[in-house]
């Protein structure tokens, strides 16, 4: 095999590199997609558009909004994330003015009233559960969440309860089955929403690879063959300080796992980078209103020289440091995990990766390596976006070649029942009229065979059937399957445990305990990453006796468990459920937040989402027409403390 001289690989690396830069300055033009999904909005036409990332899908939203609230529409703008939700509230505010914004995400409530709310999806499908009508205009952002395992129910339930009056429109970046979903849609709302679609992205990618001596070379399979690969891989300073001479910088650099985000980051810590003042200032204006954010370890480094680690074991105030300062390029890199990726907008110039493999060591699929490729390249600030790839072999090399050719994976329901789901029908609907619209499902859509179809119509059907009939046997519902009174509080605890919750209070179990002993309660039936260490035991076994009753009662009628009971057990090692326990009565108790990350072995970030799902929680049970309001207002509040706030 002929040997690839050094003028060749000049030659080879100016041709990779040729148009890098900002582009010229011009006044905003919109593209033919964004004018055609705008148009179809106008006509009040629900709409798809399925766009790269960084091609402005939120251009679309923002138009229509403007234009509809000028109407008196009522608009809300639903994410998958509270941190993109709070993210497009502070967009939304400055864009359209504080007093016509509002948020709501479980524990934050501001403006609920402003013509324009932000939300996350949960929020407005228990907007719709209450059948007061839905919004006029409601936006559903990083819509293939559709299939996402534990979320996706939410955003079907969105589509089928929304009323026809109000108008969808569905943003995502990576839905290769859009004309199906578009089918299903038909099916459960009465008209096709107009589809737009668009492959070309604003600013085109180039996929290149490292190759010795400081070479960037495009990802080709010819030069992937011939260049000799070294084994060793070159250090993260060495790469920033190439990428500095080349022109690709700021870059977002993927790793599989946070610790290895952190200890890169770790690395940087002594050295400098232009921009320290830009930096320091901005980390003033996010640490205002949370000064704990100063002691952070990686600070220096942030600060010092423009490098930050960016994962969800990070607080929520250091990322939006981290974000903004991106954003406004003063970082020369981010070392993140893929929830970098996840819908915030803070794109760079290159996206670098080590590993295509996520945090579990699972290889990536199509959808997560195209959602971390699409942060390369900023609009109005790049001419071309990068993404680079530093491989040990040939071999992974020739991995990322095929990902970027392939298709993002057919989105997938993930259908499936919960207690307070059924409730929530069958307080709106009858038996028949609710089972009805559980066949509108995109799971039954989805499924074209005619006998596996009918198959799994009658087990969902049946399924739905015995937990009914649970739910009667407790006295939530009466013989007619109507909801009692006590039905109709509980149907307001929309959590995948909430028959648990609902038990809890019904049985007066509640009365003896603390604020902070209910805090507990409530954050052991968390959903969240459970700390590594037990602290100190909580007695949680009148919440076991509830657990253990409920689960017999569902093997009994031939219904999955819920799962709950093995974290209860009085023996063995201490559950997920004990460990969560321990930590939320300490912080309720008034605990130290760096002693009790340490001593419970949890990250920062995992932490305040712990107590923030609790929180979340105890607002429900809060806003409950019961005695347990005061006790779970006080639980709620003993949590909401710098700096989970």
């Amino acid at each position: 095999m002929r040997r690839l001289t050094r003028r060749t690989l000049e030659r080879l690396e100016s041709r990779f590199l040729e148009g890098i830069g900002e582009p010229e300055q011009k006044g905003f033009e919109p593209s033919s997609f964004q004018r055609k999904a705008l148009a179809a909005l106008l006509q009040y036409r629900d709409v798809i558009v399925v766009a790269p990332t960084g091609s402005g899908k939120t251009w679309i939203a923002i138009e229509a909004m403007d234009r509809f609230l000028a109407e008196g529409r009522r608009c809300w703008y639903t994410t998958p994330l509270k941190a993109l939700s709070n993210q497009k509230f502070d967009d939304f505010r400055r864009r359209f003015g504080p007093e016509r914004v509002g948020l709501l995400t479980g524990e934050r409530r501001e403006n609920p009233s402003a013509p324009l709310i932000v939300a996350t999806t949960e929020v407005l499908r228990n907007v719709l559960y209450r059948g007061e009508g839905g919004p006029d205009f409601v936006v559903l952002d990083e819509a293939h969440y559709l299939g996402d395992e534990d979320r996706g129910t939410t955003w079907e339930e969105v589509i089928i309860l929304s009323p026809p009056e109000s108008q969808l429109l569905l943003l995502s970046a990576t839905i290769s089955n859009v004309r199906e979903l578009a089918g299903w849609m038909r099916e459960v709302r009465g008209e096709e929403p107009q589809v737009v679609k668009a492959d070309e992205r604003p600013v085109p990618l180039r996929y290149g690879f490292l190759a010795p001596r400081g070479r960037v070379l495009p990802l080709e399979p010819k030069l992937v063959s011939k260049v000799r690969r070294s084994g060793k891989r070159p250090s993260p300073e060495g790469v920033l300080d190439l990428l500095e001479e080349k022109g690709l910088l700021p870059a977002i650099w993927f790793l599989p796992r946070r610790r290895d985000c952190d200890l890169v980051a770790s690395r940087f810590g002594r050295l400098r980078w232009r921009g320290r003042e830009e930096r320091r200032r901005v980390f003033e204006e996010v640490a205002r209103g949370d000064p704990y954010l100063w002691s952070h370890p990686l600070l220096e480094a942030l600060i010092g020289a423009g490098v930050a680690s960016h994962h969800a074991g990070h607080l929520t105030g250091w990322k939006v440091a981290v974000e903004r300062m991106l954003a406004r390029g003063l970082l020369r890199a981010v070392f993140a995990t893929t929830t970098l990726a996840a819908g915030l907008d803070v794109p760079a110039r290159t996206v670098v990766l080590t590993a295509l493999v996520n945090g579990g060591d699972h290889p990536l699929t199509a959808l997560e390596f195209q959602q971390m490729t699409g942060r390369a390249g900023r609009r109005g600030k790049d001419r071309v976006g990068f993404v680079l790839l530093i491989g040990r072999s040939r071999r992974d090399l020739f991995e990322g070649m095929e990902l970027a050719e392939a298709e993002p994976e057919p989105l997938r329901s993930s259908f499936r029942l919960q207690y307070y789901q059924i409730l929530n029908l069958l307080d709106r609907y009858d038996l028949e009229e609710a089972t009805g619209v559980l066949q509108q499902s995109f799971l039954l859509y989805q499924i074209r065979s005619g006998r596996k179809r009918e198959r799994v119509q009658r087990g969902l059907l049946r399924q739905f059937r015995r937990r009914a009939d649970l739910l009667k046997g407790l006295g939530y519902l009466d013989e007619d399957y109507g909801v009692t009174e006590a039905g109709r509080w509980c149907l307001l605890l929309r959590h995948e445990y909430s028959l648990v919750l609902a038990e809890l209070i019904r049985r007066d179990l509640y009365r003896d305990l603390s604020a902070a002993a209910l805090a507990a309660w409530v954050g052991s039936l968390s959903t969240e990453r459970a700390p590594r260490r037990l602290i100190e035991p909580v007695d949680l076994r009148p919440l076991a006796g509830v657990i253990f009753e409920l689960e017999g009662l569902e093997r009994k009628m031939r219904i999955p468990p819920m799962g709950l009971a093995e974290l209860f057990q009085p023996h063995g090692a201490p559950s997920e459920a004990k460990r969560r326990a321990a930590a939320v009565r300490a912080w309720a108790e008034g605990a130290d937040w760096r002693e009790l990350a340490y001593e419970a072995e949890m990250e920062e970030g995992d932490l305040q989402r712990l107590m923030l799902q609790t929180a979340e929680l105890l607002r429900e049970m809060e806003d409950l027409p019961l005695g347990i309001s005061t006790l779970a207002r006080e639980a709620r509040l003993s949590l909401l403390r710098s700096p989970i706030l």
